[in-house]
Order: structure tokens, then C-alpha cells, then sequence
């Protein structure tokens, strides 16, 4: 039954994408209807298709580890319940976020980690550099993994694309429709119009990392 609606979201990510250029050619008389027919479908299959663990996700980093000590000071908490931990891993460059996944494990490798400072002065274009290996057989959705950006009092940042200064400009968001085919990778952006404040990744249900944005340092 997964298999299927894995394959019914394939094929609906594939018909929303040829339908934004021709919607004729799925069957449709606008984009609005190839966007409310195919993104629905395949927002509806993901969901009740996906296979993620509920098992809280891992990340590793490369540059800060947290010492044995603290992971064994660190309580349990209520899984019907999505609570900061006393203490959460720093988000840096090399970090690694393990998710299970499947029958394996899929490993997001933070490549870089960059804020654009946009021209107010105010905000800046958080984004990620993501080198994602699916080590499973069956084919990875972003959208499964219920990734979240959290601004400091938990409220989800809407993916805002990636801020171009030589166009003057964003360049569509994507990164919620990635897929990685079974055992391969495959290398995405996800950016965010942010202030300076403490921001929060939440995977799965957990929040695993926290990053903090300072304009006066830009």
C-alpha cells in the first residue's frame, strides 16, 4: 500500500511540474487547477504514504559533539509533546542528520550554512546546503520528514527560495518537493527569510538543532 502511494505521488509531482509549463497536457484548462488537483494529491499520498519512524532523528557534528555527560543529564520527554531539550546541538557546517527511514537510513549532510544579509538591514536569506544520501530502497520524501524551520517562539518559517543579489532577487522555493531516488544522493537549497533571533530545525516531530542570526555581526 505505501508502494502505491509513493508511486501516485511520483506521478502527481511529475504531472503538477509538466502542468506549470503546459497545463493542457495533463488534462487541465490552468495552472490553478493542475495545482490544486497534483499538489494535493501528492501532498495527501506523501503524507499518509509516509514510512519515517517515529524514532527521533540523530544529528552529528563534526566541529561540536555533545559530551556523554550531557547526554546522559538529558530527561526524556513526552513524545505527544514537541519541547526544546534542556540542551540542543548548535547547527554547523559538517553537521550530519541521520533519519530513519524504510528499511535504512537517510543521512543530510549540512554542507554550508550561509545569511545573506538582505538590503532593509533587518532580516537576511538563511540557507542550507544540503547533501542528502538516501541509504534505503525505496525513494526519499522531504515532504515526509515533516522538516520545519522554527522561528524562537516555535512557529514554523514558511520556505521563502534562495536570495540571488546579482538578479536582485529570490529564486523559487523548492526544497519541499525533493526526492532522492534509493541509494543515491543528491544535493538541494533551502532558504529562509530570518530575523536575528535563535531559529530551530525540527525533523520528524523533534526538534535536533538550533541556530542563532545576529544582524550586528553581518
Amino acid at each position: 500500500m505505501e508502494t502505491v502511494l509513493m508511486i501516485i505521488a511520483a506521478v502527481s509531482f511529475v504531472a503538477f511540474v509538466v502542468g506549470m509549463f503546459n497545463p493542457s497536457t495533463v488534462k487541465c484548462s490552468s495552472r490553478g487547477k493542475v495545482a490544486l488537483i497534483f499538489a494535493s494529491a501528492f501532498i495527501v499520498c506523501t503524507i499518509i504514504g509516509g514510512s519515517l519512524s517515529e524514532e527521533k532523528p540523530e544529528i552529528s557534528n563534526s566541529v561540536e559533539k555533545r559530551t556523554q555527560e550531557q547526554a546522559q543529564d538529558s530527561k526524556p520527554t513526552s513524545p505527544e509533546k514537541e519541547e526544546t531539550p534542556k540542551e540542543v546541538t548548535t547547527l554547523v557546517e559538517g553537521a550530519v542528520l541521520e533519519l530513519p527511514y524504510a528499511d535504512g537510513k537517510v543521512a543530510i549532510l549540512f554542507k554550508d550554512i550561509t545569511a545573506t544579509l538582505l538590503p532593509n538591514g533587518k532580516e537576511a536569506n538563511l540557507v542550507f546546503t544540503l547533501r542528502i544520501k538516501n541509504n534505503t530502497s525505496e525513494q526519499f520524501f522531504i515532504s515526509n520528514a515533516r522538516w520545519k524551520l522554527l522561528d524562537s517562539e516555535k512557529v514554523e518559517v514558511e520556505e521563502a527560495g534562495i536570495y540571488e543579489p546579482v538578479f536582485d532577487g529570490f529564486t523559487p522555493g523548492t526544497f519541499f518537493f525533493t526526492v532522492v531516488d534509493p541509494n543515491v544522493g543528491k544535493e538541494e537549497k533551502a532558504g529562509y527569510v530570518i530575523k536575528a533571533e535563535t531559529y530551530y530545525l525540527s525533523v520528524n516531530g523533534h526538534i535536533v538543532a538550533k541556530i542563532s542570526f545576529d544582524t550586528d555581526k553581518e
